[in-house]
């Protein structure tokens, strides 16, 4: 007990909580000030609608070249420069005159999200936690989705005290105080940079301690304490596993980001802008709930039952948020219960999960960004295909069927992948 209550890593935990807590939850506060820049600005909602469209797709290609950065750089770096870029982002909205402007505070928060959030942290969380690490990964990803239920009415009173370019420059100020405090002041990429190894490895070691998040193909250099349980990139690309996996999480993706179109469905049903906006605050505050556990679950029953659990709630969400409509706010917040257990944001939490699963961790770092990248590749490409079918079938029971469908299919997918998987991990130990 005294040997843990030295561990750093759950320093390093809260560093990774809050700088998620601070990307995440100060982009998708975004949505909050929409509204007052189209009073001012006169663009329509379209036009400024887009920036998020925008966002995820940059996220995307961020993502792809992660694993090309990380050869270069250390993923502390990483996390430093995207962390400034978000920040840089809230100062460029405060400013903004024209949607060129807007649009490329767009493209940045795009970069923030692709080397600031998922990838690089969970390489982070990756070389500090063996034990439990589905546990402790859901906590720092649960960062984003309390940071969005407290950053959003925070800004929405200083948007009302001051305006929305005050508003934005202090989240830019605030967002610079508390992760440049956290990565230069606790923050360290690896155990061994602060003489720790990480947390359970002697109880798993052949899980692996490598002493960078990639060395070189993970072949155990002098010194390596352990071997490094895993596969390489290469070796991962030949594998049918690596496309199953990857085309089954674009469309989770894909289908889960329905959840933005959840107030705009609320509403065409008759119920108020208020009510909607305090039933997804009560969404975003549910879904950091819930991810929190499903780790816990992940670490438990294995990854291949947290997928299973996610979709299906996710189906099963979608189907009782359509039949219930707006009918009765309390139905509909009990619908929202299963919807929030597999929606949007707890699929955030699966790439990091099914690639250790799959992979292990000797090239974990290389690995991973495909698969944070499949991910926001499907929510970008979900905001149209999903505009274009509630545009066509004049409502949203065609799009909430493609959504449920597509679920399906990527838990079916994934599913396929990880029965076919090169890394079996070992076996847990009965405690």
């Amino acid at each position: 007990m005294s040997e843990n209550a030295k561990f750093k890593g759950w320093t390093i935990l809260v560093c990774c909580f809050l700088i998620m807590f601070f990307i995440q939850g100060g982009i998708q506060a975004f949505a909050v000030f929409m509204p007052a820049i189209i009073e001012e600005t006169k663009f329509s909602l379209g036009d400024v609608a887009l920036i998020s469209t925008i966002a995820t797709a940059v996220a995307f290609f961020a993502n792809m070249v992660f694993g090309f950065l990380l050869k270069r750089l250390s993923a502390k770096t990483i996390v430093f420069i995207g962390c400034l870029i978000c920040s840089i982002n809230f100062f460029v909205i405060s400013m903004a005159k024209s949607l060129m402007a807007l649009y490329t505070a767009g493209f940045l928060a795009g970069l923030a999200i692709g080397l600031g959030t998922v990838a690089p942290v969970s390489v982070i969380m990756n070389n500090w936690f063996v034990k439990n690490r589905g546990t402790y990964m859901s906590l720092v990803i649960a960062g984003s989705m309390f940071g969005g239920a407290v950053i959003m009415p925070v800004v929405g009173q200083l948007i009302h005290h001051y305006d929305w370019r005050v508003a934005n420059q202090i989240l830019a100020v605030a967002t610079v105080l508390v992760t440049f405090t956290a990565i230069f002041g606790f923050l360290a990429d690896h155990p061994a940079k602060k003489g720790q190894k990480a947390y359970g490895v002697e109880e798993n070691p052949t899980a692996g301690d490598p002493k960078t998040p990639l060395e070189k193909e993970a072949k155990p250099g002098p010194g390596a304490a352990t071997s490094v349980g895993g596969v390489s990139l290469t070796e991962a690309r030949k594998t049918s596993s690596f496309w199953l996996l990857l085309f089954g999480v674009l469309l989770i993706g894909c289908s889960t980001n329905i959840e933005n179109f959840l107030p705009v469905f609320w509403q065409s049903k008759g119920m108020s802008v208020a009510t909607s906006s305090a039933i997804m605050g009560f969404y975003a505050l549910l879904t950091g709930v819930f991810a929190i556990l499903l780790g816990r679950v992940s670490d438990k029953l294995g990854g291949r039952f947290y997928i299973a659990l996610t979709a299906a709630c996710f189906i099963l969400g979608a189907f009782l948020i359509y039949i219930i409509g707006a009918a009765a706010t309390p139905f509909v917040v009990l619908a929202i219960i299963p919807f929030a257990i597999g929606g949007k944001k707890t699929s955030t939490l699966t790439p990091p999960l099914v690639v250790a699963d799959s992979f292990g961790r000797r090239s974990y770092g290389a690995i991973i960004g495909y698969f944070a990248g499949a991910l926001q590749l499907g929510i970008a490409m979900s905001n149209p295909l999903i505009g274009f079918l509630e545009k066509k079938s004049g409502g949203f029971k065609t799009p909430f069927t493609v959504m449920a469908v597509l679920s399906a299919l990527g838990l079916i997918l994934v599913l396929l992948a990880l029965h076919k998987a090169p890394y079996k991990p070992p076996k847990k130990a009965v405690v």
